[in-house]
């Protein structure tokens, strides 16, 4: 795969690139985005050429996702490259991850419970947040780049309020943290003691500079894996992803709500081929992925680190940077409309997640993007010193 390879997303009903004004504002349409989380890299060549031949069957009707060939692929995927067992069975579709996960929000959460989480965090998980009594964990920077939880001040939450669910992001987006099975363990047994389900999203999971472990490896009552092809491979738009549900009663009213309440459990054909040919046949090309974005993740750090004092780090996992710019002792607001008015950038603020004094910079592109970057933000950080 040639990851260097300039494609031009314009003109394609991309959400990044013809929909940049949603986010940076009016007039911006002309700027480079580096804003949602989808890359700029064509999606593997056996995909591709899967949908081509189902497309030119010519025949679209409803499709379905439980069979042996869909819920296979993803069991092989957990086996292969995790070492993590899991039953047919728990495989359920869904949509997306945010409805999954919403819709178990709904199912779990009632009467006064609350739920727990980290912070900074992914701002789909705060948008369907706001109707749920909300118990806030920071995650703590110890030194650049390695964030810690407080187990103390999880345990002690856990005990003196109604916590039904735990949710939590591994890797973490945006911080880029990977939980490690030490702390997965810790964060499991104080769940189990209060009798709290773990909602674990891991979309980006395969993304990763270092091991990953799903929370199903090491158990699997009262934990709940979300997940999508979709980050690995760069495949949003073709819809779908799945949830793995051990639990027979939560699965069940998983399914009632997706299929009887909400009539969403006919998969999207493409969305389902996707899934089996990226599980069975695309591995080398994740491998692959990794190493360039981690050598994007280096080229960032070599430039930005300690320049006029931004902290940049590589992060465990995903390709989002969380850069630090409170120690340049510039005003952040200007600083973005530094990005957009001189950089001719737009990059997500990081007050969206949480921190104002960051930004997320997705480095999911050809390094020639990544460049354009780099160059923007020392060019608004001098125009404004």
């Amino acid at each position: 795969m040639n990851f260097d390879e300039i494609i031009d997303r314009r003109n394609s009903y991309s959400t990044q690139w013809d929909f940049i004004e949603d986010r940076f504002g009016e007039n911006t349409k002309d700027i480079t985005p580096f804003s949602i989380s989808d890359m700029d890299f064509k999606t593997p060549i056996e995909i591709i050429d899967g949908i081509i031949e189902r497309a030119q069957h010519g025949v679209f009707g409803y499709s379905r996702w439980n069979h042996s060939d869909y819920k296979n692929a993803i069991v092989s995927w957990y086996k292969k490259r995790y070492e993590t067992d899991i039953s047919e069975e728990w495989i359920v579709y869904s949509p997306n991850v945010i409805y999954s996960l919403s819709s178990l929000l709904k199912i779990l959460v009632k009467d006064g419970t609350s739920v727990m989480t980290h912070t900074p965090r992914y701002d789909g998980f705060t948008k369907i947040l706001t109707d749920y009594n909300l118990i806030e964990i920071p995650l703590i920077e110890k030194e650049k780049g390695k964030f810690e939880t407080d187990f103390n001040l999880i345990e002690q939450e856990l005990k003196n309020r109604r916590v039904k669910v735990f949710i939590l992001c591994n890797p973490e987006n945006p911080t880029g943290k990977i939980w490690s099975e030490t702390e997965l363990k810790k964060l499991l047994e104080l769940t189990y003691k209060y009798g709290v389900i773990v909602i674990s999203d891991d979309i980006h999971m395969d993304i990763a500079r270092k091991k990953v472990t799903p929370i199903l490896k090491l158990k699997n009552k009262d934990v709940i894996i979300l997940n999508s092809p979709s980050k690995t491979f760069n495949t949003p738009a073709l819809g779908g992803s799945y949830a793995v549900i051990p639990d027979t009663n939560i699965r069940e009213l998983f399914l009632d709500k997706l299929k009887n309440k909400d009539s969403l459990s006919s998969p999207t054909i493409f969305g389902v081929i996707a899934t089996i040919i990226a599980y069975t046949k695309c591995e080398y090309w994740v491998n692959e992925l990794n190493i360039y974005l981690t050598k994007n993740c280096e080229y960032v750090v070599k430039e930005l680190d300690g320049y006029k004092g931004i902290k940049a780090y590589i992060p465990d996992g995903t390709y989002l940077m969380w850069i630090d710019f409170s120690g340049c002792n510039i005003e952040m607001e200007r600083l973005k409309r530094t990005l957009i008015d001189i950089g001719k950038v737009g990059i997500m603020s990081g007050e969206t997640y949480g921190d104002k004094n960051r930004l997320r910079l997705n480095v999911g592109a050809p390094r020639k993007k990544i460049e354009l970057a780099v160059e923007a933000i020392k060019n608004s950080i001098d125009f404004i010193w």
